[in-house]
Order: C-alpha cells, then structure tokens, then sequence
C-alpha cells in the first residue's frame, strides 16, 4: 500500500510538471495568470489527497508497530489503554497475539493525538500568524511541504529533525510526549518504532502544510460517538464484518478524520454499532460484530 502511495504521488508529480511546462509556453494574461492559479491549487489538491491515504497508512504502521510492543510493555499500559478506551464502552481483550480491533482502536487514539489542533497554525492554539499576506502564506507552506517531503529517516538519524525544520522537530517533541503520557510507557523506544513514529508525524505534519497551502485552507472534520452514521462523511472499516444483513447505525468510535475538499469530502473512518434490516438492534450480534481479529 505504501509503495502504491508512492508511485500515484510521483505520476501526480510527472502529471503536474507537464502541465506546468505547458503553462509556462502560454504568454502572461490575466487569463493565463488564472489558468495558472487554477493549476497549482489542482497540483496542492492532487497532493493533498494523496498524503492523506500516506498518513493513514502512517499512524496505522505506528499502531501495528506499538501493538507488537504492548507484550513487552507490562500490565499498566494494558490497564491505560483499556482506561482510554472506557468512553467509547470499549472493552477488549489482550492476548498474545494483537487483535484486529486493538489495532484499529489504538490507531484511533493516535490519530486522536496526531490531529489535535489540526486546524491552527502550526498545530498551536491562539498562535498568530508570521505572514499576513494569504498568498504569500500558502507559498511559504507549499515550499516547506517540499522541503518536508524529501526527508529520510537516514537523515533525520545523522542530523535531526532540528537540522530541517525547528517546527518540524517540536511538532514531533510535542506528540512523543503525548503518546508516552497517553501510554504512560516511558521506556527507551526501539529503532523500528522510533522510525514508524516519524513516518507517521511527518506524513500528518506534510498534510497540515497542504492543507494550509490553498486559500481558504482545507478543513478538518471529526465525528463523535453516538453521532447516526452518513455514508456520505464517513467510511465503517468494520463492514466486512457485519455482513450484508446488518447496517451501520451509530458511531462508535472515530478511527480516522475526514476533510473537506472543495465541495466534496475525504471521508473520516470509522467503527459503528450495528442496526438489524428488521430495525431491530441485537446486542448479540452487536457485539460479535464489532471488528475483534
């Protein structure tokens, strides 16, 4: 999946720099400078749809990762994960090997803790704008995206995330500490879940400056639970479980946020509670259905 991402980024890439070869052979109008326009906010949107598949899959990698580790983690970060989750009426069952649902519900607090404050400059509450100019403003996220975007974790061993970008780097301070407090693991990390945790703060860091690099910027939505389900805005990543004879019917938990793009929406995915054809909810069913391997 990952590599799929990859090969539609560099055809979005091949695509966007024919077009802006072809683009720069038309004279200067106001005509062309808004055909122009038109362009790279298309090249912006092209990337942003694409990262936002790149950060799911990401957080998802870093949740598959950390659930490897809960064995080796003790029985108080089983018992904080279980807390976590009391909210959602969420009980599960560690065993040796990781569920399918354990997966799914620790990537929706990471994704929880990833996106907080998505929406504000620089992921910081009441910060205040450095360029007040808005096309200025989506020039400088646009160039930071690329400067982001070709960072490597070789990189980033050698020299630090600091080296790049100092935003980047306390982006990633800030949510390694709110992972190992939501955990309350304060254990050395090893490599491979060092390097899962920055493919996962640089995909979601690269989707904010997308995201700021269009005028207005694209908006983040998120669902709660108990909200009724829409097919519209959300995606139920347990539907291959419930089968044809049972629907969607309220949200249980929000797994991903969605966004909205221009008129249309990137759906948010989601786990549900389940509705019988006849109307009628089944606990039994209900509760047999919800994704647990």
């Amino acid at each position: 999946e990952k590599k799929l991402n990859k090969l539609e980024l560099y055809c979005h890439t091949l695509k966007s720099g024919l077009e802006q070869c072809t683009n720069n052979n038309i004279t200067t109008s106001p005509t062309s400078l808004f055909k122009s326009q038109t362009l790279e906010q298309d090249t912006v949107i092209q990337h942003f749809l694409v990262s936002v598949s790149e950060a799911r899959s990401s957080v998802r990698l870093l949740s598959r990762s950390l659930t490897m580790q809960l064995r080796h983690m003790g029985s108080k970060v089983y018992e904080k994960v279980s807390f976590l989750l009391q909210p959602y009426d969420i009980k599960i069952s560690f065993s040796k090997s990781p569920t399918r649902s354990l997966l799914f519900y620790l990537e929706a607090l990471l994704n929880r803790t990833f996106y907080e404050d998505f929406e504000t400059i620089g992921f910081q509450k009441n910060a205040c704008n450095m360029i007040l100019n808005p096309k200025e403003r989506c020039e400088a996220s646009y160039e930071s995206f690329n400067m982001v975007h070709g960072l490597t974790w070789e990189e980033v061993l050698s020299k630090g995330t600091r080296h790049f970008s100092e935003e980047f780097s306390r982006f990633c301070d800030r949510k390694m500490s709110e992972i190992v407090a939501m955990l309350g693991w304060n254990r050395a990390w090893p490599e491979a879940l060092l390097q899962a945790f920055f493919g996962a703060s640089k995909s979601v860091w690269m989707l904010h400056l997308l995201a700021n690099s269009v005028h207005p910027s694209l908006p983040i939505f998120r669902v709660e639970k108990g909200l009724k389900f829409d097919s519209v805005y959300m995606e139920d990543m347990g539907g291959d479980k419930a089968g044809s004879k049972l629907l969607p019917d309220v949200v249980r938990i929000m797994v991903a946020p969605g966004f909205y793009v221009y008129g249309s929406a990137v759906k948010c995915k989601v786990l549900c509670r389940y509705l019988s054809s006849s109307n009628n909810i089944s606990n039994k069913e209900d509760k047999a259905l919800t994704p647990t391997h």
